[in-house]
C-alpha cells in the first residue's frame, strides 16, 4: 500500500507546499519543526517516487482568455486505452479521466475560441479510431479549482505563518510577456521548485533576471504554482463526478456554497442543461450518498442529473499518472497561451 510509504510529516510537508510551493527549506523547516536538510530529503523522496510534485499552470489573470470544454467520449470495446493514449500528449488536453457509464472518458480541453474548440472536436477527437460518439459542454464560470484543494494536515498557526510568508503584491497595469517568460513557464511546469540558478542557466538569462521575472509572473497572476499529490496517499482515494441542474437565478449562490465543501475539488458552471459540474474526492465511494444528501440540504434548488465514478485519471495538468495517481511522465505545456493580460 502506498500509504505505508508516507507518514504524517510527509503529508504536512505536502500541505505546506500546497500553501506556498516555492518556500525555502528553512521556511518549511521552521513551520514543520524539522531540520531543513530533513525537509529537503523528504521532498526528494516524494518527488522521486512520483507521490508529489510542484508544477506551474496558467494563472487566474488569463482564465478569461480560454474556452474550456468538458468532453465525454463513448469508446468502442477495447479502444479506450488507445483513445486515451492518443489524446494525452496533446497540449490542449488538460485532463483525461476514465469514468464509469456509457461515456468511458471525460476529457478537459482548453483553447482560445469556440471555433477552435469546434475544430479540435471535429479534427482531433472525432476521427480517432474507436470514438463512437462524444458530447461536449462549455464551461461558463469556475467557482473552485483543483489547486485550491488542501490536505489539511497543518495546524492553523502553521498555515497562517506560511501564507504570510508567501504574500506577494500585485503590480497594477498591463503586463507584457515575451519568449523568456514563456520559457520560464515551460521550466516551472516541469518543476515548480526548480532552483533559480538552474532556471537561469536553462533559460539563458542571469539569476537576478530569473528571480525578477518569475516573481513578476506570479504576482500578476499570469502563472500559478501548485503542489500535486498522488490521490491514493491523501486519505481521499476515490473520485466521483456529479452533473447537476440548477435554475439560472440560483446557479451562482449554489455553486459558491458547494465550492466551500471540503470534499469538492472542482466546481464549475456549464452551458448545457446540466449546468453545474462537481468533481469530488471521497474517503470511499460509499460516502457519495452522504455527500449528495449534504448537497441537497445546502442546495434545495439543485437536482443531480447524472453521476460517475472516476476509475483512473490518466492525465492531470501535464502529468501522466499511473493507477495509484503517481506521476510517471511529463508533457510540456502549450507556452503560447501565456500572452499579455
Amino acid at each position: 500500500m502506498l500509504q505505508d510509504h508516507v507518514d504524517e510529516k510527509d503529508l504536512a510537508l505536502i500541505n505546506a507546499l500546497q500553501v506556498t510551493p516555492r518556500a525555502s527549506w528553512a521556511q518549511l523547516g521552521r513551520a514543520l519543526e524539522l531540520d531543513p536538510v530533513t525537509v529537503a530529503r523528504r521532498w526528494e523522496r516524494l518527488t522521486g517516487t512520483g507521490l508529489a510534485w510542484v508544477t506551474c499552470v496558467v494563472g487566474p489573470a488569463l482564465h478569461s482568455e480560454f474556452c474550456m470544454a468538458y468532453v465525454e467520449i463513448e469508446c468502442a470495446p477495447g479502444r479506450l486505452d488507445h483513445i486515451a493514449a492518443a489524446l494525452s500528449p496533446e497540449p490542449q488536453v488538460r485532463y483525461v479521466h476514465h469514468i464509469t457509464g456509457p461515456y468511458g472518458l471525460l476529457v478537459v480541453i482548453a483553447l482560445r475560441t469556440p471555433a477552435e474548440v469546434s475544430a479540435y472536436l471535429r479534427r482531433s477527437i472525432g476521427p480517432i479510431p474507436g470514438v463512437q460518439a462524444y458530447r461536449a459542454e462549455m464551461r461558463t464560470a469556475g467557482y473552485s479549482e483543483a489547486s485550491r484543494w488542501r490536505l489539511r494536515s497543518l495546524e492553523r498557526s502553521q498555515q497562517h505563518a506560511l501564507e504570510s510568508a508567501d504574500a506577494q503584491p500585485v503590480t497594477a497595469g498591463a503586463v507584457r510577456v515575451d519568449g523568456v517568460d514563456r520559457e520560464l513557464y515551460r521550466l516551472l511546469h516541469e518543476d515548480g521548485r526548480m532552483p533559480f540558478t538552474l532556471l537561469a542557466d536553462r533559460a539563458g538569462i542571469s539569476e537576478p533576471t530569473a528571480r525578477r521575472r518569475v516573481k513578476h509572473l506570479l504576482a500578476n497572476r499570469l502563472l500559478r504554482l501548485r503542489c500535486e499529490v498522488a490521490q491514493s496517499i491523501t486519505g481521499w482515494p476515490d473520485t466521483a463526478v456529479l452533473w447537476a441542474s440548477v435554475p439560472p437565478q440560483h446557479l451562482e449562490p449554489t455553486a459558491r456554497s458547494l465550492a466551500a465543501l471540503p470534499d469538492v475539488r472542482l466546481c464549475c458552471a456549464l452551458a448545457g442543461q446540466r449546468n453545474l459540474l462537481l468533481m469530488v474526492w471521497l474517503r470511499s465511494l460509499g460516502d457519495l450518498p452522504r455527500l449528495e444528501a449534504v448537497i441537497s440540504e445546502r442546495s434545495p434548488h439543485l437536482t443531480v442529473v447524472d453521476r460517475a465514478a472516476c476509475l483512473h485519471t490518466v492525465k492531470q495538468m501535464g502529468r501522466l499518472l499511473d493507477g495509484e495517481g503517481r506521476s510517471v511522465g511529463h508533457m510540456a505545456p502549450n507556452t503560447e497561451v501565456l500572452a499579455a493580460s
